[in-house]
Parts: C-alpha cells; structure tokens; sequence
C-alpha cells in the first residue's frame, strides 16, 4: 500500500511542477519570489529584476566551476557566495514533497532535512503537518543556510527523528559515506529516508564525491535499509 501511496504522491508532485511551470509563464504571481521579496525586504523587486540577478551571479561564478575544487575551496565558496542561496530558489522553485508527506505519518514528528539548501521540502510540507517539527542541516552562515533557518520557524531539538532526508546532497560532500552514518545514527528504527545520488556527467556543480565513493555509498544504503520505492534514481528506504 505504501508504495501504490508513494507512486501517486510522485505523479502528482509531477503534475504539481507542470502546473507551476505553466502559470508561471502567463505571470501569475509566484509565492517563492514573493518569500524572497518578504526575506531581502525589496518590496518593489520584480520577476525580471531577479532573473537579471540570477544571471550576472551564475556568469561570476562560472569560472570557479571549470576546476576541481578541494573541499577546503567548495566550503569557502558555499559560505561566502550567495549563488547557491539564488540557485536553490531557482530549481526548486516547481518542486512539491507529497512523497515525504505519505512517510510522515502521526500527528506529531521530527523530519530532518539533511544538506537542506533553502529547506524546500521542510518548507512545502510543514503546512500540512502543523504537529511536526524540522531539523536543518547544511553549512553553518551561509547564505543559503540563513535562508533555510528564516523560512522554518518550528525547529526540532530531538536528537532522533521520523523521517530523513539526503536528496540531491550526498554528490557534494568529499565523504559520503560518513554523512550517511552520521543521518541513519538520527533515524528512529522503521523511520523513513529518502535519497538519491546524482551522478553530474557535465562536471558543472561543486561535486566532491568520487565514482568510486558513488558505488559504495549506493550499495551500503541498499545494505543497511530495507528499499521501499524506487523511481528514476529517487528511493525512500525503511530503517530496520
């Protein structure tokens, strides 16, 4: 049953970003901008005053993309760079979460969102689950990070949580392996974790992990959690 829920969650979590896509073209207002408008206090920023900042940031940091950053750089890069923060509006602002929703089950829980970025999944779902309470994890002071931490208001303090998540994260950390330890540590037994591993072909993203860490981290996941559901690279896995 939870698979056939997870199945339709992801349809229409699919159907959601289309629909976003397409009102987004004919301007209807956009909450994300508005968020972003309330956060930096630009009342009179527009859709088009945005974009032309997105650009000129992407073109000034694109050189730091077309060499191998060690991790000492990529930290420096994520703390004191606003690129991501604008980045991860950007594409996730489409994005809907009802395949975390199905897993959070109960009134009441603690969802970490683990390399949350600007918290987009933290952000979609805590409307619909007044009860729970969201622990953020990403690069302390950063941009990005603050972001996350001024758009989520009901923070967990449980040092073990119900759902996790390691999406689109686990390509930019050097040890990936250590980060999964250090987030199935945080999972309750029978907890939900949702994950994914990108392997990033165009080499044009701060990617940290080897193919060869790539391997081994996939196949220790498979290992330690019982797989749930699977589509497109995208898994949610139970806690034994």
């Amino acid at each position: 049953m939870l698979r056939l829920r997870l199945a339709l969650a992801a349809r229409l979590d699919r159907l959601e970003s289309i629909v976003r896509r397409i009102v987004e073209r004919i301007g209807w207002p956009q909450r994300w901008l508005q968020e972003y408008i309330t956060y930096t206090n630009e009342p009179r920023m527009a859709l088009e005053e945005f974009w032309v900042r997105y650009v000129l940031k992407r073109i000034e940091v694109q050189p730091l993309f077309k060499k191998q950053m060690t991790e000492q750089e990529a930290l420096h890069f994520y703390r004191t760079s606003d690129y991501m923060l604008l980045r991860n509006l950007v594409h996730r602002r489409h994005s809907a979460w009802r395949r975390v929703l199905v897993t959070m089950r109960g009134r009441t829980g603690s969802l970490l969102e683990w390399g949350c970025g600007v918290a987009p999944i933290s952000a979609w779902v805590q409307a619909k689950r007044p009860g729970w309470r969201f622990d953020l994890y990403d690069i302390v002071g950063s941009p990005h990070f603050k972001y996350a931490e001024w758009r989520i208001q009901r923070r967990s303090s449980s040092p073990v949580h119900d759902v996790a998540t390691l999406v689109d994260v686990l390509e930019h950390v050097s040890d990936p392996m250590h980060t999964t330890h250090q987030v199935l540590a945080e999972l309750r037994p029978g907890g939900y974790l949702h994950w994914n591993f990108i392997s990033n072909e165009r080499q044009n993203d701060l990617d940290l992990a080897s193919p060869k860490q790539h391997a081994e981290t996939v196949a220790y996941l498979y290992q330690a959690l019982d797989l749930v559901w699977e589509k497109n690279g995208y898994r949610v896995s139970r806690k034994r």
